[in-house]
């Protein structure tokens, strides 16, 4: 599974039921939209830092990096790139 899809689950995972799977395209707009609210971002930010093994600072929450799925899987590579140099 991909970093897109994995984190497209565990989104819908927080979401429960109200969220239809084939509407979260990865460029969705997650914050806009109020798919994810500020207990869903420290839930998600909890699945990521357990799957990957990396730290996310708080600075780091941000809408360039939280916005879209496609923007969450992209900070996710780049943060995992900086634990393999």
């Amino acid at each position: 599974m991909s970093t897109t899809d994995e984190v497209r689950q565990l989104i819908l995972d927080g979401a429960g039921d109200h969220l239809p799977p084939d509407c979260l395209t990865d460029d969705y707009l997650l914050l806009e939209k109020q798919v994810v609210d500020s207990m869903g971002i420290f839930e998600l930010v909890n699945g990521l830092e357990q799957r990957y093994g990396i730290e996310i600072l708080d600075e780091e929450l941000v809408p360039e990096n939280f916005g879209t799925i496609a923007a969450i899987a992209r900070f996710v590579e780049a943060k995992r790139a900086t634990l393999r140099s």
